[in-house]
């Protein structure tokens, strides 16, 4: 077995995170300083899961690129696959616990990602690779690394639409999603991110929708109604909801698609998968910050 085989690679933008704790973005006087990216959150729940996973990305010459960089090391998140651009910045946003958000990313380290970034990286033996639809929102460049990354894997693809507003190509965004969609094995992501990608009435309607651009496995989020699948062969499951007195809810989802996949990496049956998804997200909705205490 080669000595660089990983669990799952992820691919994606991390940006300084500012998280208002005493109200709005407008009125807050005392923020937390800590990080978010959907792909490094997900190593993160990963990692403390106790499977190998490393991040690929860019990120800025600067103190911002310097404290991601130690947070996820400290998580044993493998950074060796990440870059420092020496002159463009580390992206940064600022959040309440509401959904006031701002984006401080244009012309970010990230956004400059390419195919070639993965030129060094054994991306063919990892068992598993992650990428959302915010890397293909960034740019071409992080879309053809996306793209590229789902086309060499030869172990499962996941992949979340994870549609954010304000993005360069949030205008076109089921455009610009879809050809990882139709790259992947497994799609998994709110209810009306994937509506956006393949319209439907309902949720079982809508993963049909997206099953039917490649994905063997769909993953239907449902907020407060829980989670549902459409497994291979058209079985459908639902899971509850697991109920938590909410603090924070960015990155719940992020918890709970690497729930899922270590149970799938582990053979673990798509009903079961859910119960470990819904678990997860429950623990990372209920403390603040992006990775929480995720289990």
């Amino acid at each position: 077995m080669s000595t660089d085989r990983f669990d799952v690679l992820a691919l994606g933008e991390t940006m300084l995170s500012l998280v208002a704790e005493d109200g709005s973005l407008a009125s807050a006087t005392s923020f937390q300083a800590t990080h978010g990216g959907a792909e490094s959150n997900t190593c993160v729940t990963l990692a403390r899961a106790g499977l190998r996973v490393a991040w690929i990305s860019r990120l800025g010459a600067d103190a911002a690129g310097d404290r991601i960089r130690d947070a996820l090391a400290r998580e044993g998140v493998d950074i060796r696959w990440v870059v420092t651009d020496p002159s463009r910045p580390t992206g940064a946003m600022f959040r309440d616990r509401t959904g006031g958000l701002a984006y401080l990313r244009g012309g970010s380290a990230a956004s400059a990602l390419d195919a070639r970034d993965l030129d060094s990286v054994p991306v063919e033996d990892a068992r598993a690779v992650l990428v959302t639809g915010i890397t293909a929102m960034l740019g071409p460049g992080p879309q053809r690394a996306a793209i590229a990354l789902l086309e060499r894997a030869t172990g499962l693809r996941m992949v979340d639409p994870n549609l954010r507003p304000g993005l360069l190509g949030s205008d076109r965004a089921a455009d610009l999603i879809r050809p990882l969609v139709r790259r992947c094995d497994i799609l998994i992501g709110g209810e009306h991110e994937l509506s956006v990608i393949a319209p439907g009435t309902d949720p079982k309607a809508i993963a049909r929708a997206c099953a039917a651009l490649g994905p063997t496995e769909v993953v239907v989020k449902r907020g407060a109604n829980g989670l549902a699948a459409l497994g291979p062969g058209g079985a459908w499951f639902e899971q509850p909801a697991v109920p938590v007195v909410e603090q924070d809810p960015v990155g719940a989802g992020d918890a709970c698609n690497a729930a899922y996949l270590a149970a799938r990496l582990d053979g673990v049956a798509i009903e079961d998968a859910l119960k470990a998804g819904a678990v997860a997200g429950a623990a990372t909705a209920g403390v603040l910050g992006d990775t929480g205490i995720a289990p």
